[in-house]
């Protein structure tokens, strides 16, 4: 692993990371690929993008974000705007598109019963690789548990707490204790729970009592992200991701992975953003920010709700790219120990 600073003659700048030997499957002469994304950026210039961005106050960044804010799609939220569904909406600005909305079953009689605050989400492999849903509220977490069941989704990510800065931000969805939650014909239950100090993992069992079947469920619940501001440094939320990507790529079968945090744009865009990213750069050897949140909000609006939010999606990049060349640089040393030793030995 070779890990350079280059020098750039022209504005005296020595900023630039420069990463060879990452591993990466990508060469300029590959054929075009599903998994890229307008602007899509090297590996090995991203570090010096990040730097260009941040010069003069974050002036880059500020200006790509303002570009960002300027899309406005224009598309139908007639659903989610109908009398009969506005009290199922945390936020009056944050309304699901007609053609990209989660759609449940209707329940006989029940005028509405077929929305919820959630959308289908584009990742790498599918056009529906995701679910980007608001927190439930008091009275959409019977809703909630029939969209994880009617999609048959195994996984909840979870980027909020239920109660921020005195303000509830989410409805206790699940249950605190071994007594289970029924909603309607599904039952909760909460299996096992281990808790961290950034996170907690939660089992949960649903039953459907009508039917007689289960599904397994597993929330990942990141506690330590501000309401207002990011994180205060990449490194938890990488490791978060990591064990969440390790779950995902070992659960076989099921629907997407449904994320939320308050409103289910701003933190739940940019952990998808992120999981996205990161994988394009491993399948890729590039990696289009800019490009793929543009794509997230013909989905769904304001998905990465800030440019502070917007920032730090670089920053955990970049800070995967630096501890992945020292990872590869720390094991190429003891690889070269080895051979070291073997050869002394044998001299001897």
């Amino acid at each position: 692993m070779i890990i350079t600073y280059i020098w750039n003659r022209k504005n005296g700048s020595g900023n630039s990371l420069a990463i060879q030997g990452l591993g990466l499957k990508y060469s300029p002469f590959s054929p075009p690929s599903p998994h890229r994304f307008p602007g899509d950026i090297l590996a090995e210039d991203f570090a010096e993008h990040v730097w260009r961005n941040e010069r003069d106050s974050n002036y880059g960044f500020a200006e790509e974000y303002q570009q960002l804010a300027l899309e406005d799609h224009g598309q139908s939220q007639t659903v989610a705007s109908a009398l009969e569904n506005s009290g199922k909406n945390r936020y009056r600005n944050v309304l699901p598109y007609d053609w990209s909305r989660v759609p449940l079953q209707a329940l006989l009689g029940q005028p509405g019963s077929e929305y919820i605050n959630a959308s289908f989400i584009p990742g790498l492999w599918s056009p529906r690789e995701f679910i980007a849903a608001q927190g439930p509220l008091p009275q959409t977490v019977g809703d909630f548990w029939r969209m994880v069941w009617e999609q048959q989704s195994h996984t909840l990510v979870m980027l909020t707490n239920c109660v921020e800065s005195g303000r509830v931000k989410c409805e206790h969805y699940w249950p605190l204790d071994a007594q289970p939650f029924t909603h309607g014909h599904l039952q909760v239950t909460l299996v096992g729970e281990e808790v961290a100090e950034n996170w907690a993992v939660r089992n949960l069992k649903l039953c459907h009592v009508q039917q007689q079947k289960t599904l397994p469920v597993r929330q990942f619940h990141y506690m330590t992200w501000p309401d207002h501001g990011v994180p205060h440094s990449p490194d938890p939320l990488l490791a978060f991701w990591r064990m969440l990507r390790q779950w995902l790529d070992q659960t076989v079968g099921g629907g997407p992975p449904i994320v939320h945090c308050s409103a289910g744009v701003g933190r739940t865009g940019t952990l998808i953003a992120l999981d996205v990213l990161l994988r394009q750069l491993e399948c890729e050897g590039l990696v289009g920010p800019f490009g793929y949140v543009k794509k997230m909000r013909e989905s769904r609006p304001l998905m990465v709700q800030t440019e502070a939010q917007y920032v730090f999606l670089h920053q955990c990049i970049l800070q995967f790219l630096q501890q992945s060349a020292t990872v590869r640089a720390q094991k190429g040393a003891t690889y070269e120990n080895l051979l070291m030793e073997n050869g002394a030995a044998t001299e001897a």
